[in-house]
């Protein structure tokens, strides 16, 4: 990860590395069930739209339970990427609380009379002014995730900067201490920004008026 990553995230603390996965894993699972349970308890239909937040809350905590569980595995390989697919869910979140018209075509796909796929270069736009800092990240996982030049020399660690003596293993671990920090920072504001995301999406996606007209389909289940 680049050097300039640090200035964007709060650091404080992870040097501890207990402490550090503590921060990463805040709010899993309970938080996630709190959400689910706030805003899906009192539904008695059972609806597209109830079970698209069912959905986006089960990808979110997934990720999350994903991500934290590789960081203490000290496995980068598997972190970066399972961080980016989160980026990429809190992203359509925030997009179709600008946009809720978009939850059509997250339920039923394309279609002449729903709206058409938005890339994420579209939706970041979309949603800057709520989650500027998403973008960025997203490129830098992306180069990653897609097996670029950082993930690349990501498997090689400078062990004596002074000798610039270079160490491999074919087990997977962190170049270095500052990239796990960070790994747990991210993983900490994305817990806090997807549970806001989720609280937001239940009275958008539950209710009378949700978009796409809410159609009752069958009865709810107590959570």
């Amino acid at each position: 990860m680049a050097k300039s990553d640090p200035q964007l995230l709060d650091l404080s603390g992870m040097d501890n590395r207990e402490n550090a996965i503590s921060r990463a894993s805040h709010g899993c699972p309970q938080e996630y069930t709190a959400v689910a349970k706030r805003h899906m308890s009192k539904q008695t239909t059972l609806t597209a739209e109830f079970m698209l937040f069912g959905s986006f809350v089960s990808r979110m905590r997934g990720l999350h339970e994903g991500v934290t569980r590789e960081i203490v595995n000290n496995n980068p390989h598997a972190v970066l990427p399972l961080i980016r697919a989160w980026v990429e869910t809190i992203t359509i979140g925030l997009y179709v609380l600008r946009n809720p018209g978009y939850a059509k075509f997250l339920m039923e796909g394309p279609g002449d009379s729903r709206p058409a796929k938005k890339s994420f270069q579209a939706m970041f736009h979309a949603v800057r002014d709520d989650a500027g800092q998403l973008e960025p990240v997203y490129r830098q996982l992306s180069e990653y995730s897609h097996f670029g030049p950082l993930a690349i020399w990501n498997a090689h660690s400078l062990d004596d900067q002074d000798e610039r003596r270079v160490t491999w293993t074919d087990a997977p671990r962190w170049r270095d201490e500052q990239h796990f920090q960070i790994a747990c920072a991210q993983a900490a504001e994305l817990a806090a920004a997807g549970l806001r995301t989720l609280d937001a999406l239940g009275p958008l996606l539950i209710a009378p008026n949700a978009p796409g007209g809410n159609t009752g389909r069958g009865r709810g289940r107590d959570l």
